[in-house]
């Protein structure tokens, strides 16, 4: 039998204009590239279910199922809390995944692809964005009334980094605030920097490759030192408790060896496959539930790799967002029985015991 196909994603630097929605990107950072332009998420629905405060987007990947009319379009939207206090062993409730999906033929987008220009694409016809993150904007200011916001905390970043400034020269109209994605300073403090994501088939095993050690114990190092992510939040005595028996772990071995060769990934994608799993400390991957929407069967659609960590800029104190794998299963149906956007599942599998 041969191996399953598996494609991975790396992150490239590309021009905002190249990330927007028009384009359906797939990438990481900035302000999410919505699907479904005008029934986006209610503010309430990205809180973070510990701390309550506004999650903030993480990354999406463009997924579509061509075969499918109302999937041609189709995208996985991941958010998360960047309160390092909400990040526990092996538990998700400071992450949300949505699907979103749209047939060829909708309201937002044209029925041929686009050509690759830096042009305006009206985004007033639509729901109001957050100025600071890009989320729905239910609220705006009530002195210019021209900037929206998803809650009151990114209020008052935007207050604090430049918009006290800007209130008059909007109330005037000496400036004009437009409702499109461009990165404002508060935003720049509260998101992520923006990559696009490339995703391409990874490559075979050369079983006559002689490098693979060599990037096996290049990658090794590197999450012993804390440089590639997964390693974070383990102490210094449980890190070397780690080491010394990770060793006898297949099942990291077995990451190791496969990541080794493309350290820099930071997706696997393999829609009805299984993770690469980090450790063989499964406990919490008893049960995949069944969608909430059609109540079908979900399935493994892809895993976010540590090594993304390195590009977040989280710091490796303590209290830092981390994680080992993440791993992202779906409504095998890709249903389209709830709302424009749709609770997935995650699964996250963390390095310590």
């Amino acid at each position: 039998m041969e191996p399953r196909k598996v494609d991975i994603g790396v992150l490239e630097e590309k021009p905002s204009w190249l990330l927007h929605p028009r384009f359906f990107p797939s990438k990481i950072g900035g302000k999410p590239s919505w699907l479904n332009l005008q029934d986006l998420p209610k503010s309430s629905e990205l809180l973070c279910k510990k701390c309550q405060d506004p999650t903030v987007f993480l990354c999406q990947v463009y997924a579509p199922f061509e075969d499918v009319e109302d999937c041609f379009h189709r995208t996985i939207f991941i958010f998360i809390c960047k309160n390092g206090n909400c990040c526990s062993k092996n538990n998700t409730d400071n992450f949300i995944v949505l699907r979103c999906q749209l047939p060829r033929t909708n309201d937002f987008y044209s029925y041929q692809p686009y050509e690759e220009k830096d042009e305006e694409f009206p985004m007033d016809n639509w729901t109001k964005l957050c100025d600071v993150c890009g989320a729905r904007g239910p609220a705006h200011c009530s002195r210019c009334k021209k900037v929206y916001y998803c809650s009151r905390k990114h209020q008052i970043i935007d207050w604090q980094k430049g918009h006290k400034e800007q209130c008059p020269q909007l109330q005037s109209g000496d400036i004009v605030s437009t409702n499109n994605f461009k990165i404002t300073k508060a935003g720049q403090s509260v998101l992520f920097k923006e990559w696009e994501l490339i995703v391409d088939e990874e490559d075979e095993e050369d079983p006559n490759n002689t490098d693979i050690n060599q990037e096996m114990e290049k990658l090794n190092k590197m999450m012993q030192e804390k440089k590639v992510g997964s390693l974070n939040n383990i102490s210094e005595s449980e890190l070397e408790e780690y080491t010394r028996t990770v060793p006898n772990d297949k099942v990291f071995n077995k990451f190791s060896k496969r990541v080794a060769r493309h350290p820099e990934q930071v997706l696997r994608y393999d829609r009805g496959g299984v993770p690469l799993w980090i450790t063989s400390n499964n406990d919490s991957l008893v049960h995949i539930p069944k969608c909430e929407y059609c109540n079908g069967e979900r399935q493994f659609e892809f895993q976010i790799m540590p090594q993304l960590l390195n590009f977040l800029d989280v710091g490796v104190e303590l209290n830092s967002i981390d994680w080992g794998v993440l791993a992202i299963y779906t409504c095998k149906a890709s249903c389209n029985k709830g709302s424009a956007y749709m609770l997935e599942y995650m699964i996250k599998q963390d390095l310590s015991d």
